[in-house]
């Protein structure tokens, strides 16, 4: 796992921990769920690989 300050979603400036922690928080497992949840990726859509690399790390 990556750094938690470490921003995913540029457009937005969403970090890699609130990703997390909204996948643990409330049990997101697909990335319109973390979109709905974050905003993350909700822009140009360009950090969709990297959230789902995310949710598969932290839901393993």
């Amino acid at each position: 796992m990556g750094q938690a300050d470490e921003i995913i979603c540029h457009c937005q400036g969403i970090t890699r921990g609130t990703i997390e922690e909204a996948i643990r928080e409330k049990g997101l497992s697909t990335f319109e769920e973390v979109m709905d949840a974050t905003e993350a990726g909700s822009i140009c859509g360009s950090c969709q690989d990297d959230i789902e690399a995310i949710i598969a790390e932290v839901n393993g």
